[in-house]
């Protein structure tokens, strides 16, 4: 044979030797065995998830050579791809539902066989298939952090209204009672929307109206790719986008009724917590350090307001999953790890941990003795998502999006052509 001929054949080879010992360690799984040194990397506390280890050592010998090291999250992605290329990372990694498709090169595809699709779709919440490709899973679902709606019981009260709107064209009604105007000033305002700079989740608040309005933004395409569809009416898009878009930012206009805030105004969450607003849009891990802030403050949290008559309802989620990279030195060890800490048993420990909901449906969520519990857990039941190409990127264009409608420089409609035409070419880069 030629020089050449044996050059294809050795690499023919060494590709071979590669493909059999990543299928036999996930055939390893299948059979079982012990799981040898698992490292796990996240931003998660790591006081907490290291009591969850320790609660499953002392029942699951499995866990003993499983630890867990707590990242810092402004740096986690960099110190993480830097740890993968240099081969020192992680076993087993937390993983943002945002990131899936920055990382999804790096991560090996739990096959099938191993976590079957129906047993995936019937086990977690239906945001989880985010995590789906047509060969496996990316990542297993470990946590989730739905967008609810907090309140004021004072302001609404004051304004002789009981309870919080459930359908957003009641906020219409309820905007003008509890917005209160000092000339051109807004001294109390009814809600937290309209603007990008000061509005705390404005991208997941404006993504959770585009869902309702039955777009998905951004979705999976039949070959795997990344396929923009917002506001194309098609594939998942939703023509109904420019008037998400329009009932967003009509809360910042003066000339509207709803005038409830503008640029002028404290970051949302703040205000929220002075008690100078009286809903306020944000995620279920912020009840207890709002409740921290202002030991004062009457506040109660019910679901994101819907479309009066829609069939499905819809909210934001943040979800974790665990991920395997493939630069893991124990590569058999995290997929039987992974499994477990997704079994029911202990996603009911990391939601009793973290007053997370459970990502799991079959977790029982005792919400007897707590009010809020039973609406984050109806939450994220009906939490949704978007398969973000690169969360930073979009930030810009969602945040072009909302502000040329409110400077007058773009009607909905043009601005949604031109955040569609800003993703197309984001996923395309």
């Amino acid at each position: 044979m030629s020089t050449f001929q044996i050059i294809v054949l050795g690499v023919c080879a060494a590709l071979i030797l590669i493909g059999v010992g990543v299928f036999a360690s996930f055939g390893g799984v299948l059979g079982g065995g012990g799981t040898g040194q698992v490292v796990i990397w996240g931003t998660l506390d790591g006081t907490m998830m290291n009591n969850v280890l320790t609660s499953l050592r002392n029942a699951d010998e499995t866990f003993q050579d499983v630890s867990y090291t707590e990242k810092n999250p402004a740096t986690y992605d960099t110190e993480l791809l830097n740890a993968m290329a240099a081969g020192t990372g992680p076993d087993l990694f937390l993983i943002d539902s945002d990131k899936l498709h920055s990382f999804s090169d790096k991560i090996i595809t739990i096959p099938y066989r191993l976590v079957s699709q129906n047993v995936f779709l019937n086990s977690f919440v239906d945001e989880s298939e985010l995590f789906l490709t047509t060969q496996g899973e990316l990542a297993l679902p470990f946590t989730i952090d739905p967008l609810v709606m907090y309140w004021n019981r004072d302001l609404l009260a004051t304004a002789g209204l009981g309870e919080p709107p459930r359908y957003w064209n009641e906020l219409l009604a309820v905007a003008p009672k509890v917005t209160a105007l000092d000339r051109s000033n807004i001294t109390k305002s009814a809600v937290a929307l309209g603007t990008w700079s000061n509005v705390a989740h404005a991208k997941e608040i404006l993504s959770t109206l585009f869902m309702q309005a039955g777009d998905r933004v951004v979705v999976r395409g039949e070959d795997g790719a990344l396929l923009p569809v917002l506001g194309s009416a098609t594939g998942g898009g939703s023509a109904d986008a420019p008037s998400a878009l329009r009932f967003y930012t009509d809360f910042a206009n003066p000339t509207k009724t709803t005038y409830s805030w503008n640029r002028g105004l404290p970051l949302s969450t703040n205000a929220f917590v002075a008690g100078d607003v009286a809903l306020y849009f944000g995620f279920v891990s912020e009840f207890n350090a709002i409740a921290a802030r202002n030991p004062n403050l009457r506040f109660s949290v019910a679901q994101v307001p819907q479309v009066e008559g829609a069939l499905s309802s819809a909210t934001f989620g943040r979800m974790t999953g665990l991920a395997i990279p493939r630069s893991a030195r124990n590569i058999e060890g995290a997929a039987i790890i992974a499994e477990k800490l997704v079994s029911a048993e202990t996603i009911a420990l990391v939601a009793q941990a973290t007053g997370l909901p459970p990502v799991r449906r079959d977790v029982v969520f005792d919400t007897s003795a707590n009010a809020a519990a039973g609406v984050f857990a109806g939450a994220a039941l009906i939490a949704r998502g978007w398969l973000d190409p690169e969360p930073e990127a979009t930030d810009d264009i969602f945040q072009a999006m909302i502000e040329s409608v409110i400077s007058g420089g773009a009607e909905p409609a043009n601005a949604v052509n031109t955040a569609a035409q800003g993703l197309r070419q984001l996923v395309g880069r």
